[in-house]
């Protein structure tokens, strides 16, 4: 008798262990359109504000999180699947907190920046995804304002890669 119980609870164990996992995945999810893209190109995004050499530094952290991400597989553009263009719409800061003598002078700063991109499928020329990314990071100002400011945009742009590769390999928006 005590042999039939232990094999029904042991039966059903395993029944409920197997049906929990029913709708489970393991695997990188991607978007609906983006299932048969397996590698992707990232030329130099486009800069359309007055900043100078924020274009390198945005692409450099896309091809880094892009590659730490593992979804998809950098590739020239002769040989891609697909293409990531990016173009750089607004960089925006704000005073955050101001000299206690000085209002004018910035003691915290808060960097934004926004981007638009699109990924292009190679062969049919379709866009098969778009999108904004916004990235923000604070930083605190020293004697140099200019100087702080520049150590701001790689962090806000290394930000900006995580959340844009989080949206085209996860589908999380």
């Amino acid at each position: 008798m005590t042999r039939h119980i232990v094999r029904l609870s042991l039966l059903a164990t395993v029944a409920v262990l197997f049906s929990s996992c029913a709708g489970y995945r393991v695997g990188p999810i991607k978007p609906e359109a983006l299932v048969n893209v397996q590698t992707l190109a990232v030329p130099l995004v486009k800069n359309d504000t007055l900043e100078p050499r924020v274009a390198p530094i945005v692409t450099n952290a896309i091809i880094s999180q892009m590659e730490q991400d593992g979804s998809y597989k950098l590739a020239d553009l002769n040989s891609a699947d697909a293409v990531l263009n990016g173009r750089i719409i607004n960089i925006e800061r704000r005073q955050l907190r101001s000299a206690r003598d000085n209002q004018l002078r910035s003691r915290e700063l808060n960097l934004r920046i926004q981007m638009d991109y699109e990924i292009i499928d190679q062969a049919s020329r379709a866009v098969l995804k778009t999108g904004t990314i916004f990235s923000e990071t604070n930083v605190f100002v020293s004697s140099n304002y200019q100087t702080a400011e520049r150590q701001a945009i790689p962090e806000a742009s290394r930000q900006l890669a995580i959340d844009l590769i989080s949206q085209i390999s996860e589908g999380y928006n």
